[in-house]
């Protein structure tokens, strides 16, 4: 009984181990994968694409706000397609790039309300 214990205390420890290495490397894995953080992509060259917010509109729908170098888009996103809804414009991009630079940036809803009320 006693080797029993310790062959079976001796795998769990090893069993616990791997679980803490795994957990803490997707954690270094998610936060030093991309050259800008979470969010953005690298493009070629200097380009960026960041996503700059997203709103979930129903199952399996979203909207999303991406930046790609200066220019934003509003993207429809489906389960089958990706389809643009619209550019901002100068203005409206500019909101979105200040805010998002801000600790305090208001929500994704606000700044979509008053992108589409300026229109």
């Amino acid at each position: 009984m006693g080797q029993n214990f310790w062959s079976l205390l001796g795998v769990l420890a090893v069993v616990i181990l791997i679980l803490y290495f795994a957990y803490y490397a997707t954690r270094w894995i998610g936060t030093h994968s991309m050259p800008g953080g979470v969010g953005t992509l690298p493009m070629g060259g200097n380009g960026k694409l960041r996503i700059l917010g997203q709103l979930g509109v129903g199952r399996n729908e979203r909207l999303v706000l991406v930046q790609l170098d200066e220019r934003c888009y509003l993207l429809g996103v489906t389960e089958h397609q990706i389809t643009l809804l619209r550019e901002l414009t100068g203005d409206e991009a500019a909101v979105w790039l200040t805010e998002s630079e801000s600790v305090s940036a208001p929500g994704f809803l606000e700044v979509l309300g008053k992108s589409l009320r300026k229109k």
